[in-house]
């Protein structure tokens, strides 16, 4: 078939012919599956990978199929594998394990085991004394160089952070708290998707889903799911603006997908353009840069006042856009204002700024000195050498008590974030 016929589309063919099916001309960007857990449920096809197979069989066909995904994958792509363990003849069978075995001996580059902690899981036929509640998602790429959009997804909702972010913003990334291995995405109910889903034995949720997808692809990049099942992978390709392949050998799921995506394209697809639009991410990024200029004037302070005797000054803070350093955010100007001993001064400068903590602030500081300036109070906001996180409220920015003076307005409650 040709590659215009082929995108948007499931397709009603056998995964094991992903090479004879997919044209040369075509490259995957990222695959997200869930293969057949061996023989443990009957999708309802004849001729299906797993259900009656014996287990040798059975990875000798997975492999086949990921083997055609490698191939048709571009030089940056990955692949993602839902897969977990089962129990046969009174032991655990680690199928997780076994099949990246075989996806090793392709060529596919074990990078990361998630742990997908959950509510549910396949069972594990009998005699288990520990509820099931986890599986597992091996993540591959094709090359060591692989897309990896990880900052994307890093977890920026303050309530999911420790308070200390206020208070040491050196600490955290200002794109967020990368994810971790343990991913918490409760498995659907069948019916709680509404009378527009259709059911399935294994549902992914769909927000984990549109993780995979976001940390692995751009907009227009090509999803692939040899194993499409219902479609949850294709559906949330479609909805985040990704041209997206399936493969399926039971036509009634490919006919349900294809009912589904059409009642929930234009809902879904809104609802993933305001999240772009209402995107916290910048502003918590905007917070912790902001946080971090601050405090670094503050850090000065201190740090020249333990050095020398000086002590009688104020620092004017002005951001002035990213930094062309490695390893550093932005360019900040710090402004000495007051009668001080310029030589000294930026001898204490030349050694603290190269060295832990200052060194920590990816600041790329630009140091001025003015016996006096002239500023319009009302423009700017005052901060003491104990506090850059919540500016001094009803005070001149002219009284000794203020040491940070900036045109960044900050006024953040630790308490607020317990």
């Amino acid at each position: 078939m040709k590659k215009k016929d082929l995108l948007d589309k499931v397709i009603n063919e056998d995964a094991r012919n992903i090479l004879e099916i997919l044209p040369n001309d075509l490259t995957i960007t990222t695959t997200i599956t869930s293969p057949p857990y061996f023989d443990m449920k009957d999708y309802g096809s004849e001729n299906q990978i797993g259900y009656g197979q014996s287990y040798e069989n059975y990875l000798d066909d997975i492999q086949k199929v990921f083997n055609g995904v490698y191939n048709r994958t571009c030089e940056a792509g990955t692949l993602w594998v839902i897969i977990d363990t089962f129990k046969r003849n009174n032991q655990v069978v680690t199928l997780p394990f076994d099949l990246s075995d075989k996806l090793k001996q392709i060529g596919w580059l074990l990078q990361d085991i998630i742990i997908w902690k959950k509510d549910k899981t396949v069972p594990w036929s009998t005699n288990g004394f520990m509820q099931r509640k986890f599986e597992y998602i091996l993540f591959f790429s094709k090359t060591p160089s692989y897309k990896s959009n990880k900052d994307s997804v890093r977890v920026y909702d303050t309530n999911h952070l420790k308070r200390w972010w206020v208070k040491y913003p050196e600490r955290y990334n200002p794109r967020g708290k990368a994810l971790d291995e343990i991913w918490e995405f409760p498995i659907p109910t069948q019916g709680s998707w509404g009378n527009k889903y259709i059911k399935h034995f294994c549902p992914l949720p769909e927000s984990m889903v549109a993780t995979m997808i976001q940390i692995s692809s751009d907009e227009g990049d090509i999803v692939f799911d040899p194993f499409a099942g219902t479609g949850t992978v294709l559906s949330q390709s479609a909805y985040m603006k990704r041209r997206y392949i399936g493969l399926e050998l039971n036509p009634s799921y490919v006919k349900m997908f294809e009912t589904y995506l059409e009642k929930t394209i234009k809902d879904k697809s809104l609802e993933y353009d305001l999240y772009k639009q209402n995107n916290n991410q910048i502003k918590f990024e905007k917070n912790i840069l902001d946080l971090r200029a601050l405090k670094y004037a503050r850090v000065l302070i201190s740090k020249i006042e333990k050095e020398s005797n000086i002590s009688d000054f104020k620092i004017l803070v002005t951001k002035r856009g990213d930094s062309n350093i490695e390893n550093k955010l932005i360019k900040v100007e710090y402004n000495f204002i007051g009668t001080i001993d310029q030589k000294i001064v930026e001898n204490i400068l030349n050694e603290i700024t190269i060295k832990p903590p200052l060194s920590k602030f990816g600041i790329d500081p630009v140091f001025k000195f003015s016996n006096q300036l002239e500023l319009e109070t009302n423009k700017f906001f005052g901060y003491t050498k104990t506090n850059t996180h919540s500016y001094e409220k009803n005070k001149e920015i002219d009284t000794k008590h203020i040491r940070v003076i900036s045109e960044i307005c900050i006024d953040l409650n630790e308490n607020d974030y317990l």
